[in-house]
Formats: structure tokens, sequence, C-alpha cells
């Protein structure tokens, strides 16, 4: 070992003695205070982040389970434009022969124009839907809509006169648009139905589902043998089929299989039917970034106030320390040392903090948002991120007094002048 080595190795190993007889010496109730607060600045990097995070993931989820699944195949667009998917049952088998697809259904969509007295004197209320004809045995394979009936009870059998509303479609369940709904539709009253195609029909409401995300509330469902009558397309043709695949992820394998099956068709992943999440990513990631600032940079002045008031209280022991020969590096490293003891030990707390409080909590109590429940969503790099932060933060907020104390000059310093 050479001589330069081993003098960095004393050099060090001072540093690290003078900032443990500082903290050591130093007050403890302003030592814990100090970690408490460093604990919540680190507490607020991870925690925003996450709640953000889990904004996302929910709506993705409810996308994935109570709309277009994994994966969505529509009908050809090129050479030539179709309306419907040809040989359903055929392509479906196929389909679900592949291993880890979990099940596949057929939707038939249609637009139609839904009319409701609500008191009975000729005063309708009306707006335009989309309706989509469902199997009432295979839908809950793949779209999770049965569970969320929240009035009434979900479609049965193959019964032609049933019909499920969105709450925001039905109103008086919390719409989003009250203004909007049909005003108030209870279970076992009729609707009218005009249809695009010119078909008109009253319906029974069999229920009300609410998913709490309105993309998927403003639809309403009829079975789809319902549906093919209205229209007239034999069983072997669909508007849609959705693929619900055993894991996230795997997608663009599937994609691939399908497309050697019927190469004609269009098949989509269900991340292109996240715009909206998408806008919300870009829009978080960036309050994330900045609220992740302010609070580094708060950490950073509270650090720098403890340093900087530690060094002022000792300027006379750092005169008599570089009047008896030890380096300026030195004592500047052991401050820097007493800052990142600082920030350590807040990380360390604020993780206990973030995994065995906040996020048992909110798994236990989600946080009730327009687009479901919201708990945490906690991302390992985002905590990387946070702790390397907040000790670049300490590191550079212990660095500028020390080094500005240690610069001073000797007799200067020694006698306070």
């Amino acid at each position: 070992m050479t001589i330069g080595k081993i003098c960095m190795i004393k050099d060090l190993k001072l540093a690290l003695f003078l900032g443990y007889k500082s903290i050591i010496n130093g007050h403890k109730s302003t030592i814990a205070l100090m970690i408490f607060i460093l604990s919540l600045a680190f507490v607020n990097l991870v925690f925003v982040a996450s709640i953000l995070n889990g904004i996302t993931t929910t709506i993705n989820k409810q996308i994935i389970n109570n709309s277009v699944a994994h994966i969505v195949i529509d009908p050809q667009e090129e050479p030539t434009r179709n309306k419907y998917i040809v040989h359903t049952k055929e392509l479906r088998q196929q389909i679900e022969s592949l291993p880890g697809v979990v099940a596949t259904v057929a939707h038939y969509k249609m637009v139609a124009t839904l009319t409701y007295d609500k008191n009975k004197d000729g005063e309708f209320k009306y707006g335009t839907w989309e309706i989509i004809g469902v199997d009432p045995e295979k839908e809950p394979l793949v779209t999770g809509i049965s569970n969320h009936i929240i009035a009434g009870r979900y479609l049965e059998g193959r019964g032609s006169g049933d019909i499920i509303l969105g709450s925001d479609i039905a109103g008086d369940y919390g719409a989003m648009e009250e203004f909007r709904s049909l005003g108030g539709v209870k279970v076992g009253e009729k609707v009218k139905l005009n249809f695009g195609n010119g078909t008109a029909r009253k319906y029974t409401v069999q229920g009300i589902s609410k998913v709490r995300f309105a993309l998927i509330d403003n639809i309403a469902y009829i079975t789809a043998k319902e549906a093919k009558t209205i229209l007239q397309i034999p069983d072997d043709r669909a508007s849609q089929i959705l693929v619900k695949i055993d894991k996230t992820g795997n997608e663009d394998w599937y994609i691939e299989k399908i497309k050697e099956m019927a190469p004609n068709l269009k098949v989509r992943k269900w991340t292109e039917y996240t715009s909206v999440a998408g806008d919300l990513t870009k829009s978080f990631d960036l309050i994330s970034a900045i609220i992740s600032l302010i609070g580094l940079s708060v950490a950073a002045v509270t650090i720098f106030i403890l340093i900087y008031v530690n060094a002022i209280n000792k300027r006379r022991q750092i005169g008599i320390l570089k009047a008896i020969g030890i380096k300026e590096n030195t004592i500047i490293i052991s401050y820097i040392l007493q800052a990142l003891f600082y920030a350590i030990f807040g990380i360390i707390l604020g993780l206990i903090i973030i995994f065995y409080f906040v996020e048992p909590y909110f798994i236990n109590h989600p946080l009730s948002f327009p687009v479901g429940d919201i708990t945490l969503t906690i991302k390992g790099f985002q905590v990387l991120q946070g702790v390397f932060g907040l000790l670049l933060a300490a590191f550079i907020a212990g660095l500028i007094p020390a080094w500005r104390a240690a610069k001073e000059n000797i007799l200067k310093a020694i006698w306070g002048a």
C-alpha cells in the first residue's frame, strides 16, 4: 500500500472520528428532530410518486378488467372494410387453444337513444349511449361488469327483454354528470331504445352497474342473442372479440399468433385504449418531479441550516484543529459525514414508516377516486431515486457550510473575529 493511500485512510478515519464526536456531543433532541424531519421528507418523496402511480394503475386495471381485457380484435380494414368479424366461433376456439389464454368473448356494439318517462307524465328524458350485446355466461370470464352490479342483478340466460344500465346512464347512483343521465331509472322500470338502424324496442332494467370509471359507466348491456336480432346478423359474426390472458405484459406474443390465424383482422393491445391514462401519467410524472424537487430542497435547506449553525458555533474549534495541522479536507469531510448520518437514518426511519404504516393503511383504507379505489403503488426504482436524491441533497447541504467554515482564516476563527 502506497504512502498516499495510507494518508487518505488516516484522514478518513480522523474525519469519521471528528464527525462521530460532533454528533455524540450534540443535543440528542436536535438530532432526533433532524432525523424525523428528513424521514418525513423521504416519505413525502415516495408517497407522492406512489399515490400518483396508484391512480394510473387503477385506470389500467379498470380498462383491462372491466372494458377491453388484454387484447381487442376488430373487423378487417384492409383490403376491404368489413363491419363484422366472421367465423367467430372457429377463431375463438383457435385463440383459446393458445397456452395462457383465459377466455375470449364476442361483443356486439351498437349506439341507441334511450328514453325514460320518470314521472309517467309524458315528459321524457333521453340521451344517446353505447349498447353492447354480451353472452351473460361467458362475459364474467373476461370482464368484471357482473361484479359491479349495485342494484338489481346481472343479465341471465338468453333473455331478450332485459338491460343493464351503467350508473351514469341511469342517474341517481352517483353519476358523474347527473344532468346528462336519465334522471334516476330504477330496477324493474322500462326504458325505450331507438337503435341507429331504425329498430325500436322496450327493455326492463334488470340491474345498474357502477365501476366508477366514466368510460365504462356510460355503457348499457343487453344479451348477445338480442343484439344479433337487432343487427340482423348470423351467429358466426361479431363486432369485436376480447381476449383475456393470464399475465399482463405478454400481449405482443399473443397478438402475433392471432395475426397468423387471421392476418386481415385489426388486433390491438389494451394500452392503445389508455390514451387518458397516458396523458395522466405524463402529467403525474411532472407533478411528482416538482413536488420531489421541493421536498429535496426543504431537506437540503434543513441540513444546511443545522450544519451551518454547528460550524459557526465551532469556529474556534475548527481554527484550533487547523492550527495543530489537521487538513481542511478532513474537517470538510467530517461535516459531510454528519449530514449523511442524518440522511441515512432519516431514510431508514422513512422506509419503516412507508412499508410498515403508510402502505398497510392504504391497503385497508383505499382512497375513493372517480376512477376507482386507489392504493399506493410503490415502485422500487422510485424508492431508490428518493434514497439517492436525499443522500445527494445531504452531501451538498453539508459540503457548502463546511467548506466555508474550513476555509476561514485560522486566527480569525480562533479569536472569533
